[in-house]
């Protein structure tokens, strides 16, 4: 059977070589034609002579070189996107055309396509404008592409069921971009300060299922320092326990304790389960650590540090998204990296994509959907061979993070993302920890009773609109 498959494979990369060759001798030849070692990745998308057809990504402003680079430059990521763009090029005959959004939600392009304009073929707005553009109609069913195969490990299978609702699927996530990698969360400590106070590193403990969030407290509260000897802990002098910001610890609280704003009942029909026992515990002692003088909670506008205390290396621990590992190499302190701790024992680790990420959107002005699913499929799938190994194994990995064991933690991070469709696609629960973070009582309680029926219709209308329910 192997040998058939290499075998049918050869065949089609002849053909792709004799296609080439009846090319206009004037026109470049893309050195990226398919090769045997691609038949994982392209053996299952049928070679097709789309003759040129313009295939037309829209990016958020400041995000096109996630999708579209014009030539290589030495860059690893660069050279990875060109490469496979060029060999998707190459395997189906098509350009590939990048426009960029006048925004950064990438929220222009309703008007035109509620009037039935085709100028996209893909969209990747900001994940929450992805479900503002789905329940207006102005997106594909992905369910009704049958050329993609989101069966395959490069597409994300929690996003897929997460946001499938009564078979409606107007998002997908994969590897078609750095932003599932790029925006998922992680925690980072600084080496010098466990090394000052005789501390191991943390590592052993996430490995052994212990990196709980009480551990976690223990130490930061044995990383403040009153640097200047006036008796108090201030973010503007002394060194902090831990470094945050609302949009950040605030909501990973809650996936840390395998909590969710939105849950699929039995029937599949996403519920309303944001108020368990666990989410009160899990707010009430996170807001408690918080507001301990052991931390600086950043809340913008109002409560902003004068600088970002980790890489000033007066943080003990900050959380951020993993791809911001690359703006700590110029930090003078060595860093680790780890997973955000589980709330408790029996909890997993689980790792929530910071809602700032894009999302795959199709327009359902595009003509021949499946002809543009064959080129999504072969982006994304050729994205896991190229683009992904150059962001995550070459540049986290290796040129980013400092040690072995940061490697490890990056694979248990990845393993762990999740998707809370609650979450990304609004209502009045979608902010839950920046709402608390701004409020002085950080009262939940209080909160969800206050906003429960409007987060009930919200979720009804969510429901009518984008699950046709």
């Amino acid at each position: 059977m192997k040998i058939k498959r290499l075998l049918c494979f050869a065949a089609l990369i002849l053909s792709v070589v004799a296609f080439s060759a009846c090319k206009n001798e004037d026109e470049e030849i893309s050195k990226y034609i398919p090769n045997a070692g691609d038949e994982y990745w392209l053996g299952h998308i049928p070679q097709e002579n789309m003759d040129g057809y313009e295939f037309r990504i829209l990016s958020r402003k400041g995000m096109v070189d996630d999708q579209y680079v014009e030539e290589e430059t030495g860059d690893i990521i660069n050279d990875a996107v060109f490469k496979r763009n060029e060999t998707v090029k190459g395997y189906f005959n098509i350009d590939i055309v990048s426009i960029e959004s006048s925004s950064n939600t990438a929220d222009d392009a309703i008007s035109s396509i509620l009037a039935g304009d085709d100028q996209y073929d893909i969209m990747l707005p900001h994940s929450r404008t992805a479900f503002q553009y789905a329940i207006q109609d102005a997106l594909v069913n992905f369910n009704d592409i049958k050329t993609i195969d989101t069966s395959k490990e490069w597409w994300s299978p929690d996003i897929i069921d997460s946001c499938n609702v009564n078979g409606h699927l107007y998002v997908l996530d994969g590897d078609i971009s750095t932003h599932r990698l790029y925006y998922c969360f992680a925690m980072y400590f600084n080496k010098r300060i466990f090394d000052e106070l005789g501390l191991e590193y943390p590592y052993q403990m996430v490995l052994d299922n212990n990196w709980t969030f009480d551990e976690f407290s223990k130490l930061v509260k044995k990383g403040s320092k009153d640097l200047n000897g006036d008796g108090l802990l201030k973010q503007e002098d002394d060194q902090l326990g831990y470094y945050t910001r609302e949009w950040f610890g605030a909501i990973q609280v809650l996936y840390a304790g395998n909590q969710r704003i939105y849950a699929k009942d039995a029937a599949g029909i996403p519920r309303l389960t944001l108020n368990s026992p666990k989410t009160v515990q899990v707010f009430s002692d996170f807001f408690k650590l918080a507001d301990s003088d052991d931390v600086f909670l950043q809340i913008s506008p109002g409560k902003v540090a004068k600088e970002d205390l980790f890489p000033a290396g007066r943080a003990m621990f900050a959380d951020n998204d993993l791809g911001q590992a690359q703006q700590l190499r110029a930090m003078d302190d060595e860093f680790g990296i780890l997973p955000w701790p589980k709330f408790s024992a029996d909890d997993k680790y689980e790792t929530v994509v910071n809602g700032h990420a894009s999302l795959l959107t199709m327009p359902i002005t595009v003509p021949d959907k499946q002809k543009s699913g064959k080129i999504i499929e072969a982006l994304c799938a050729l994205g896991n061979k190229e683009v992904i190994p150059a962001f995550y194994e070459v540049s986290l990995k290796t040129k980013f993070s400092r040690d072995t064991e940061s490697e490890k933690m990056i694979d248990i991070i990845k393993d762990s993302i999740i998707y809370d469709l609650g979450y990304v696609s609004g209502g009045t629960m979608n902010s839950v920890g920046a709402t608390l973070a701004n409020q002085s009582n950080h009262d939940f309680a209080q909160f969800y009773a206050q906003n429960e029926s409007k987060a009930q219709v919200d979720l009804q209308n969510f429901l009518s609109s984008y699950g046709k329910m």
